[in-house]
């Protein structure tokens, strides 16, 4: 398949409503057209480029074939953070939420319990002590996105990439895994045993702790001629910047391997590559973003991509969720689920995966084309009962489920 380009319809004018909510900018994207329903989506940072993915979708997709209307938060840093955007929805006549950050679940689905307001994650999961906490709240849908198993894959698989592609001194971006982030943790984890594996490492300390390493760390890795550096802490905060440039100031790289995003940091990297005159080999887990795909398909001084490796989301796996949301709103949480004595569902998603050009314009264009998108209006429909009386919840299991490019592949061709 030949690169789609983002097809937006020409006559529809995005108008921004804005209001405050402790401080932060809220945008709504506003349609002509009658509106059923207000969803507001938490998002935990405006200008990461995965928020802006998914963000794009529900505005510039998902609120063309729909009846509703979209606000988005600004950038949510905490629990109190989104219980304020969560309270400040509820004033704007909001009925359900989506969330993309979702700390502190159990305080936060008592507020949505408490403004009577339905609550899904919208590309995430929780813990089972967690679920176990909110499953039994009327307005709790539950979660849709990768589980851990998936995280550490995700991790594994680029570390087994890497280890085949003549690299040797590895530094490992561990982002939030040492303050709690359980996505990275289990991400570095993959990493940390994927490099083991495929190179013969026998580490001095355990994984797990290596990985939720506070500091920089250089890895005893039981071969002098394998080098793994560990860099904890976002890449937005003084400390994680700190660490990276530190990181590079004390030694040189073949490679980085990023468990978040790291469009962030390619200048740095970019900038290191040429102060030790030899290439650095990109990997990311993230996601198959605009900034992504610019990335891949641009090249560094040394006529190589700035990514190499790309494992992650794509846009349209937030669809599930909206019709999770939709199916609650309309009055037909049976859709979602035949228990009786709940209404949440957990659903599990993984990554694609790209490591060379043409493969991620492949798959990035199967997010991003309105006639055949990887979870379009018409698949979505399906599985939403005001639109298909007869769905059930197995359906809608089955289609979430189907995220591998063979499963979008062939609903594209079927339709």
């Amino acid at each position: 398949m030949k690169l789609k380009t983002f097809k937006v319809l020409g006559f529809l004018l995005l108008v921004l409503a804005v209001f405050a909510v402790g401080g932060k900018k809220v945008s709504a994207g506003a349609e002509d057209g009658d509106i059923q329903y207000t969803i507001g989506v938490v998002v935990y940072n405006q200008d990461s480029p995965e928020m802006n993915m998914f963000m794009n979708y529900y505005r510039d997709y998902i609120q063309q074939g729909f009846p509703v209307k979209f606000y988005f938060s600004g950038s949510i840093s905490s629990a109190d953070d989104e219980i304020a955007f969560i309270r400040a929805m509820k004033l704007q006549g909001v009925k359900g939420i989506i969330s993309f950050y979702g700390q502190d679940i159990q305080k936060i689905v008592e507020a949505c319990d408490e403004e009577e307001m339905y609550y899904v994650l919208g590309s995430g999961s929780i813990s089972d002590e967690d679920y176990e906490k909110v499953k039994n709240s009327f307005y709790f849908l539950g979660s849709v996105g990768p589980d851990a198993k998936a995280d550490y894959e995700a991790g594994y698989n680029m570390a087994d990439y890497f280890a085949d592609a003549d690299t040797s001194s590895y530094i490992v971006l561990t982002g939030g895994a040492s303050v709690g982030n359980y996505m990275h943790l289990q991400r570095s984890i993959g990493v940390l045993e994927g490099l083991a594996e495929k190179e013969g490492l026998s580490y001095s300390e355990d994984v797990e702790k290596l990985a939720a390493s506070e500091e920089t760390t250089v890895v005893d890795s039981g071969k002098d001629d394998i080098s793994i550096t560990i860099c904890p802490g976002y890449m937005t905060t003084p400390k994680g910047i700190n660490n990276l440039k530190h990181a590079f100031v004390d030694g040189n790289y073949d490679a980085v391997l990023c468990t978040f995003n790291v469009d962030e940091i390619m200048k740095t990297i970019t900038s290191k590559e040429e102060e030790q005159n030899s290439n650095i080999k990109v990997g990311t887990v993230d996601c198959f973003s605009q900034e992504n795909h610019d990335a891949v398909n641009s090249e560094d001084s040394f006529e190589n991509p700035k990514i190499d490796y790309v494992a992650g989301k794509y846009a349209s796996m937030g669809g599930p969720a909206f019709a999770i949301l939709y199916n609650a709103m309309s009055g037909y949480p049976e859709a979602n689920t035949d228990d009786a004595d709940s209404n949440t569902v957990r659903l599990y998603q993984g990554f694609w995966s790209a490591s060379d050009k043409d493969t991620f314009n492949e798959l990035y264009g199967y997010t991003q084309d309105i006639y055949e998108n990887a979870y379009s209006c018409a698949d979505l429909m399906e599985v939403i009962k005001a639109y298909t009386t007869d769905t059930t919840p197995d359906k809608l299991k089955v289609l979430t489920e189907a995220y591998k490019v063979e499963d979008v592949e062939k609903r594209i061709t079927e339709n």
